[in-house]
């Protein structure tokens, strides 16, 4: 009984022979190899998810803006660079409405900076009077991106009963004090060629968020995942 209590000590503690070693060394690296594509295929949706909530949250958050402040707020859209930001209607110029994007000329934010500097109110008439701080200060007119290999496919809006589809250039949907807004479509595209749509209802100026099957994505003329 000792003697195979001692044999049973001496197994342990000879440890894993170089061929075990070597076993689970390949046991890994077969596993790892199974489990890459899907990896990269969850890191492709996750950013693609991203990208589509991030936009539903700026969507929102002009509707809601338009509510309070009871003026007209616009998401203005770039697709050939894949960005995106909010707008007001009270600088928003609909000819050249990349204009309204964050620069040097036309920030508010910058000129509220360089007033803060230069120690000077802004005027009216011949009076002075304090800027006050606006709630979408910080964000007007700053461009959003999507994530990375995350692109905007298309875009599809509704401009006073006629459905307009833009693949590339600059497009926007408006959000009214109301609540309205014009029904669109917003879908977003990654390299598996999985698509997401953001819809906003004309009505209620609502926005839902939603990953298409491969036979929408088919019907609407999109290539599906291979």
């Amino acid at each position: 009984m000792l003697q195979a209590t001692d044999r049973r000590s001496s197994q342990l503690q000879r440890g894993f022979t170089v061929t075990e070693l070597l076993l689970v060394l390949v046991i890994i690296g077969v596993l790892s190899v199974i489990s890459m594509p899907a990896l990269k295929g969850f890191a492709a949706t996750r950013r693609l998810k991203a990208s589509a909530y991030t936009l539903r949250s700026l969507l929102t958050f002009a509707r809601d803006m338009a509510i309070t402040d009871q003026i007209t707020y616009l998401v203005v859209f770039n697709l050939d660079n894949g960005q995106y930001w909010l707008a007001s209607s009270e600088t928003f110029n609909p000819s050249d409405p990349l204009r309204s994007a964050l620069t040097a000329q036309n920030s508010t934010a910058l000129a509220a900076i360089q007033n803060n500097i230069n120690g000077a109110p802004p005027t009216i008439g011949n009076s002075r009077q304090q800027n006050p701080l606006s709630r979408v200060g910080g964000i007007l007119g700053v461009p959003h991106s999507m994530e990375q290999h995350v692109t905007l496919a298309s875009m599809l809006t509704n401009y006073n009963g006629r459905t307009v589809q833009a693949d590339a250039g600059v497009g926007y949907i408006h959000f009214s004090p109301n609540a309205t807004s014009e029904e669109a479509v917003v879908y977003l595209r990654n390299l598996r060629n999985q698509i997401m749509s953001v819809t906003v209802e004309a009505a209620s100026g609502r926005v839902r968020v939603r990953q298409l099957v491969p036979a929408e994505i088919e019907m609407l003329g999109f290539e599906t995942e291979n």
